[in-house]
């Protein structure tokens, strides 16, 4: 379906610029209120984050390709959800496949089963096992707590490990202390019903603190191209609790433990008999239902030295039309830290993790053996040495695992910063990363399609995991440059080049009759396999301008090219069926606006190309939000969303296994008291 015309494309991007421009407009003959300089780019460039080496460091001296979505950004984003505040990330791709599911990845290979992005949740590995991926539709925090996520475009496997192929996304929430007394927000809308949050926080003893917290959501659904309900509605409850002690000077306690449950609408085309009718349009809700508990020890051993240890329980449940699952996790991680010489900055590590699935089986999807356990230990080291009066910091490191299903694998890097002045730095790396096999690539069983044959048993199209599955390897160089040459202006440039290989494909066996299920039927085999290599390059560049003390103008602008190259006796993927998944360009456009009376007017402008292997234009989006602040501890706002189109498709990949639908345009009100 062809959602933006070439002709109407062009008009609407016009239109949408014109609208963000006078909307920024508005406040450069008038004194705001407030001052966006406040969050001045100078604090940008010195903000401190974890997620690159499991150690604070500046932004501006990372070698990675790294991009932070602040508390502000949050609030003032149109956002309900995380997977679209990761929209502004240059260098992701994120695309609604119906209203409750998400395509979502780094530097290609985008799909709902996307497995080469690792998301972390304070420390908390959120990936399945089953497919080496996320489930969207779970991960769900209050977005009020959350401290800043931090995004790696590129290989984070030297100290996070296996499926950290192209990226990292860490999602950090606030410390307990951070969240004292009371909140409340919600809001209602046509595709938003309804959502609601509530937090407490105070005094735990005399050496903590603590936060409980409830919220709840309840989405509508998007549309079919014909006009009607697509059934993907959504719904989730979620409640928890975190408290943090300062036992000592020297030794912190965190215990963190939520629990949720909800169902998720979705519709999909399955095959339910060798016999007529073979196939139906399944419609029905995906039960979702689970929780965790966390406890982490920090202590400050001295000045040079500090360590971390953390354990966490995560059990999952989910059971739709396809396929039903539940999964126990239990992880063991420790950190060490230390400094010495004046040039060494030391960090070391060890892992273990233990996970164990029980599926149930469907007709159209089945795993063999439907349950089964995997041990995972690690360890990891990595060094960063400053030369040159610590202009230059070179960063050497690997992660060493093994694992049931892959056997041991290492992970090197290696990685330098040159800081020539306190508002330029050049950063270079190479590194390898590795993707390992999933219960899918070794072990499922998925009916694709079953037809009759004149005068014979009819056929059946099967897809069958292959024991022999390897891991994917990546190898990944990158360029970066940082600048900020004024106090209004910084600009962010990444280029890579990946060369993967074992990536995987599916090749053709011989067929084999098979009597059971009856009737007795012909089974065409396609068998998972590694045989596929690719390459993908490009470039991402984000910048911050503040025009004014009223006006902040963030951008960021996304080239890709993906090349897949298919082994002898190989047809592809079912899940990275062809290079065109990905679109070769992304532009985003924020604009921030300060106006008189404690007023905020906030717009979000992505372009996003074509989807060259789907039936998916390029299309543009239009977020705006108009925001009152009449008290600190009172905010109104409304919430315009997708407005350059009635609905509009952004990911129709028939590999996905779920009718795709289209987004639909939304508006929403919502409020946030303190208290």
């Amino acid at each position: 379906m062809r959602e933006l015309k070439a002709g109407s494309s062009s008009l609407r991007i016009v239109f949408s610029a014109v609208v963000l421009f006078w909307a920024s407009s508005c406040t450069l003959a008038q004194k705001p209120s407030q001052d966006l300089s406040e969050t001045s780019l100078e604090a940008l460039m010195n903000t401190e984050v974890t997620s690159a080496s499991r150690k604070q460091e500046k932004f501006i001296t990372i070698a990675s390709a790294i991009f932070v979505i602040r508390p502000e950004d949050i609030r003032r984003s149109a956002a309900t959800n995380i997977p679209d505040l990761l929209r502004m990330v240059p260098g992701l791709e994120v695309a609604h496949i119906d209203a409750n599911k998400w395509a979502i990845s780094a530097r290609g290979f985008n799909g709902r089963f996307a497995n080469k992005l690792l998301v972390l949740i304070d420390g908390r590995a959120v990936y399945s096992p089953l497919f080496s991926g996320v489930y969207w539709d779970v991960q769900d925090v209050m977005l009020e707590d959350i401290e800043r996520i931090e995004v790696i475009r590129g290989p984070g496997g030297t100290v996070w490990g296996a499926n950290a192929v192209n990226g990292v996304i860490n999602i950090i929430t606030r410390a307990a202390k951070d969240t004292q007394g009371g909140l409340l927000s919600a809001g209602a809308g046509n595709h938003e019903r309804g959502f609601a949050n509530v937090r407490y926080g105070g005094h735990a003893g005399s050496k903590g603190y603590y936060r409980i917290f409830l919220k709840y959501f309840n989405r509508g659904p998007f549309e079919l191209p014909s006009g009607q309900d697509a059934n993907d509605q959504w719904q989730l409850g979620r409640g928890g609790f975190r408290a943090d002690w300062q036992l000592n000077p020297k030794d912190s306690l965190t215990l963190d433990a939520s629990l949720y449950g909800g169902r998720a609408g979705l519709a999909v085309a399955q095959v339910v008999s060798f016999s007529p009718p073979f196939e139906q349009t399944l419609a029905g809700q995906a039960h979702l239902g689970g929780g965790y508990v966390l406890a982490r020890w920090r202590r400050e051993v001295s000045k040079q030295s500090n360590l971390a240890l953390q354990v966490y329980y995560d059990r999952s449940d989910r059971s739709d039309v396809s396929l039903g699952e539940t999964r126990h996790t239990v992880d063991l991680d420790f950190t060490h830290r230390v400094t010495w010489g004046g040039r060494h900055d030391l960090v070391w590590g060890l892992g273990f993790r233990y996970t164990t699935d029980q599926t149930r089986p469907k007709f159209f999807t089945a795993f063999d053996p439907a349950s089964r356990h995997d041990n995972v230990g690690s360890g990891f080291v990595q060094d960063e040495i400053a030369l040159f009066s610590k202009r230059l910091r070179l960063t050497l490191g690997s992660k060493f695992e093994h694992n049931e299903l892959a056997g041991f694998e290492f992970q090197p890097s290696v990685r330098a910063s040159w800081s020539f002045n306190p508002h330029h730095a050049v950063w270079g790396a190479i590194s390898r990363a590795v993707r390992t096999p999933s219960r899918v690539d070794r072990n499922v069983r998925i009916i694709l399609n079953a037809f009759p044959v004149p005068g014979g048993p009819p056929t059946v199209i099967t897809i069958f995991g292959d024991p022999a599955f390897r891991s994917e390897h990546l190898l990944a160089y990158e360029l970066g440059y940082r600048l900020q040459p004024g106090q209004r202006i910084s600009l962010d440039l990444a280029a890579f080049y990946n060369r993967y290989t074992h990536l995987q494909a599916t090749r053709s066996d011989a067929p084999f009759l098979e009597l059971e299920p009856a009737p007795p039927h012909v089974v065409l085999p396609l068998r998972i396999t590694d045989r596929m290599r690719g390459e993908t390059h490009g470039a991402e560049l984000a910048g911050n301008l503040n025009l004014t003390h009223s006006w902040r103008f963030i951008s960021g602008l996304t080239f890709l090219r993906e090349h897949l190259h298919a082994g002898p006796g190989t047809t592809g993927s079912f899940s990275e069926l062809n290079e065109g998944d990905n679109p070769a360009w992304q532009i985003h456009l924020r604009s921030l606006v300060n106006l008189p009376k404690q007023l905020e007017w906030d717009t979000s402008l992505h372009l996003v190309g074509t989807l060259a292997s789907q039936d998916t234009q390029r299309y543009a989006r239009l977020d705006m939000r108009l925001g009152w602040r009449p008290t600190e501890t009172l905010e109104l706002s409304v919430v315009l969303q997708n407005l350059t189109d009635a609905r509009h498709q952004e990911f129709n990949s028939t590999s996905q296994f779920v009718r795709s639908s289209l987004v639909r345009r939304g508006a929403y009100a919502k409020f946030t008291w303190s208290f």
